[in-house]
């Protein structure tokens, strides 16, 4: 299995110091402003072990590890093995108008959308939305469990809040030089400056935030956050919300779990109005993402 790491245009001390926006002129899009949701039994035990078995005998062939803690699999609607369980069932479940960023972007130079993932850290909080492929607009996130370590269910967590731009972490209060190839990351503007919705100094939520959530991530990453919805992220479940919703896993390594593995896919809709691709940099969606490093 390859192995990568990030090429990062700044130093560590340069990243923390700094917010990175890769296109500052990305048009934010409208949604359905639609409630989170899970739909139960959206594949059945059969598919789900099929697809297990497809992760475990594939991942060292075609999987890519990037910074030791990005597991995954990338373009997975492309692969007829994953396709021909899941695409049937998603456009039963919405219409055959949705489109997958797995069939519009392989022009990418790297995957920033659909993947097949082992999470070992779980991620921050963050929005996933694709914004750079013209002609088309940000609609929903399915995320698919398929296993969990040593556990039957763990959370998935929803907020109020809403970011209708590109793909972006939220990490006021980490001290940490982090850099995503694709997504935004904001430590020092303010969320409303940056255009964050809906925001709530109310800390109703403070002590359940505490309790489930990494302890590796401050607090005040969920500062002005309201919880929408705490979902049930179990196998053979489907995950659904609007691309706009901040959203953050909880830690299921404090239930004693040291992994799990899903589908992640990003739905958008076509759209002649909506047109991000940046022109004259090493990738149509960034001007400072590089090629991954293999090691």
């Amino acid at each position: 299995m390859p192995i990568y790491k990030t090429d990062r245009p700044f130093t560590e001390e340069q990243l923390k110091k700094m917010d990175i926006i890769h296109d500052p002129d990305t048009t934010m899009f409208e949604d359905q402003y639609e409630e989170s949701y899970v739909v139960e039994d959206f594949i059945n035990e059969n598919e789900r072990q099929t697809l297990s078995s497809f992760f475990s005998d594939n991942f060292d062939r075609i999987g890519y590890n990037i910074n030791g803690h990005v597991l995954h699999i990338t373009f997975p609607m492309l692969i007829p093995e994953i396709s021909s369980i899941v695409r049937r069932k998603i456009y039963e479940h919405f219409d055959n108008e949705v489109i997958f960023y797995s069939d519009i972007a392989q022009d990418d130079p790297m995957s920033v959308g659909d993947q097949f993932f082992k999470s070992v850290k779980p991620y921050g909080l963050h929005t996933d939305a694709v914004t750079h492929l013209n002609g088309y607009r940000p609609y929903k996130d399915i995320i698919i469990p398929i296993d969990l370590d040593k556990i039957d269910e763990t959370h998935y967590l929803t907020f109020n809040q809403r970011y209708r731009g590109r793909a972006t972490h939220f990490m006021r209060g980490r001290d940490i030089g982090s850099f995503a190839n694709y997504a935004n990351v904001i430590r020092h503007q303010s969320y409303e400056e940056y255009g964050v919705e809906g925001l709530d100094e109310n800390t109703k939520d403070q002590k359940i935030l505490e309790k489930i959530m990494p302890d590796h991530i401050p607090t005040t990453v969920y500062e002005g956050l309201t919880i929408e919805k705490i979902l049930p992220w179990k196998p053979r479940c489907a995950i659904i919300h609007d691309a706009s919703v901040l959203h953050a896993p909880a830690d299921y390594r404090k239930q004693g779990s040291d992994y799990k593995i899903g589908l992640t896919l990003h739905l958008m809709k076509k759209d002649e109005n909506y047109n991000n691709r940046l022109e004259g940099y090493v990738t149509p969606f960034s001007r400072y993402t590089r090629p991954l490093i293999k090691l």
